[in-house]
């Protein structure tokens, strides 16, 4: 089945019946709710039952997800595309649903779910309200990330070396690390966390490839000349909306796994894998790709001992998982 997504799907879907915004499930505690025609599941299990929609329900509890669970920095957010941020944030206040029938008979929503899906599930009953949602504090962003990246001085390509990367010279200097520490699930997008480095040779070369097999002509941009390591990062994606998956949001160089000289990306862009079931469950979860100046570089490896660094990937505040990165790396990408 092909679905299509739409940022309608994210951001639309915020009311349940008489257009009452609903910013936290928890405002449903207690509340009569009248059953949609999403699935329901036997509690704790993920054996559906279509059989009561259209039925009243009472919301006995909600369970929050700990998906998202961590905090996450206004500057981490400000980095994220608006439609990014929406499900980000609309995941962290996701939560599996209980409620109770006349019959006595309980259900939940088999999945945590955010309150931008709850009108999927369910609308209110008539003559119930809900409490509107505490105002929240002004928050300042923090831009010091943002102004701490702009400092890097980057060195570039000569016109030589540019050109010899047209042709196709240092395509090979790529490098993928696999969490051989963690075992994803198999199947349609089933995916082991990864990192992959390249030089601006490679990205050169492959762009160039790509173009030629288009009919399209190819002129690096100043960008692409720049001295640089980029690191593209994705997190775990299970097979299934219950494994879930992580939404990469930070990059850093560090010269030993305890921090030692630790160095930020000058240059960081986000991007959206998807993943849906026939029953409207979705995962959307963000991968990151950022550059380093090669000085950077050097600087971190001169710090670290043997000259082997690392580089610490985060989801949010949670560092997901540092990979060293050794001399057999190093002499791929040409660092030695």
């Amino acid at each position: 089945m092909r679905v299509t997504f739409t940022v309608f799907l994210l951001l639309a879907l915020a009311a349940i019946a008489s257009g009452q915004q609903v910013q936290d499930a928890s405002q449903l505690i207690g509340k009569k709710i009248v059953v949609q025609r999403m699935p329901l599941c036997e509690p704790g299990t993920y054996s559906t039952v279509i059989a009561y929609a259209g039925k009243t329900a009472v919301v006995l509890s909600v369970k929050p997800s700990k998906m998202f669970s961590f905090p996450m920095s206004q500057s981490v957010l400000e980095k994220m595309k608006p439609e990014v941020r929406a499900m980000v944030q609309d995941q962290q206040k996701a939560a599996t649903v209980l409620v109770q029938f006349e019959d006595g008979k309980k259900l939940d929503t088999c999945a945590p779910i955010g309150p931008a899906r709850i009108s999927e599930y369910f609308e209110l009953a008539e003559g119930e309200t809900i409490a509107p949602p505490p105002v929240q504090p002004n928050t300042t962003p923090d831009s010091s990330h943002a102004v701490a990246t702009e400092t890097q001085a980057v060195e570039m390509l000569s016109d030589d070396e540019v050109k010899s990367a047209l042709t196709g010279s240092g395509k090979d200097r790529l490098v993928r690390i696999d969490d051989a520490g963690l075992m994803a699930a198999q199947g349609a997008l089933g995916t082991l966390p990864h990192i992959t480095l390249s030089t601006p040779e490679a990205l050169i070369a492959v762009r160039n490839e790509q173009a030629r097999k288009q009919f399209l002509s190819y002129e690096p941009s100043e960008e692409d000349r720049k001295r640089s390591l980029t690191v593209f990062a994705q997190g775990y994606i299970g097979a299934t909306y219950q494994e879930g998956c992580q939404s990469i949001t930070r990059i850093v160089l560090l010269s030993s796994p305890s921090g030692g000289v630790a160095e930020e990306a000058y240059l960081s862009e986000s991007g959206t894998e998807a993943w849906a079931n026939g029953f409207g469950a979705t995962n959307h979860c963000e991968w990151l790709r950022v550059k380093f100046s090669l000085a950077t570089v050097r600087k971190v490896r001169a710090a670290a001992q043997d000259g082997e660094f690392y580089i610490a990937v985060f989801a949010g505040s949670r560092n997901t998982k540092t990979y060293k990165i050794k001399h057999k790396h190093q002499a791929k990408l040409a660092l030695n």
